[in-house]
């Protein structure tokens, strides 16, 4: 005997489940890569990285403008604390520092800006589509001389501790603690394909 004409079909997602799955929030940014002495901590506002070496966020900057914040706890050795982007980086690299101008750009140490200071609030803007495509600000104004022109490649939030530095990565809108500058937002990782 035939299906009736008002039952669903074995084949049609149920309407509910479809309206569920618009509902999924977006994934959190964690840290992926990071240093074989490097300890992440998850906070109310962010991620707290301390230890030594370099913490990558779990996704690369996909969209055309980002933004998001680094709170200064403690800035350690000011020689070996910076935030930035990097390329994907493994092995030794990850027990390094950041900020070589090839495959890690930062502020902080002897990097144009200067060093990091307790209580600062790091923002870092990256751009697809700008120039200069990297940009920092700390406590909310422009630091013109650690903007970076062109980077090339896949980049991911990036930072490295060292001599008991600590940093709180802020990836979310509602905890940071200045506008981002122009058409720049919080992070949005891609959501994985079914």
């Amino acid at each position: 005997m035939g299906a009736s004409l008002g039952a669903p079909c074995c084949c049609c997602p149920d309407r509910a489940d479809a309206d569920e799955a618009i509902l999924v929030p977006p994934p959190k940014l964690q840290i992926g890569k990071r240093g074989s002495q490097l300890k992440v901590t998850s906070d109310t506002s962010g991620l707290l990285v301390t230890g030594h070496g370099v913490a990558l966020a779990n996704t690369v900057i996909e969209q055309d403008a980002a933004y998001w914040e680094v709170r200064v706890l403690e800035p350690g050795s000011s020689s070996r604390t910076f935030v930035g982007v990097a390329l994907e980086l493994n092995g030794q690299l990850l027990d390094s520092k950041i900020g070589d101008a090839a495959s890690s750009w930062a502020i902080g140490g002897d990097l144009p800006g200067g060093p990091l200071q307790k209580d600062d609030i790091i923002g870092v803007a990256f751009g697809q589509g700008n120039i200069p495509n990297l940009r920092f600000f700390r406590n909310g104004k422009e630091i013109p001389e650690a903007e970076v022109l062109r980077i090339r490649g896949e980049v991911f939030p990036a930072a490295s501790v060292c001599d008991g530095a600590e940093l709180l990565l802020v990836f979310d809108a509602a905890d940071f603690a200045h506008d981002p500058p122009g058409r720049h937002q919080a992070i949005v990782p891609p959501r994985k394909m079914i």
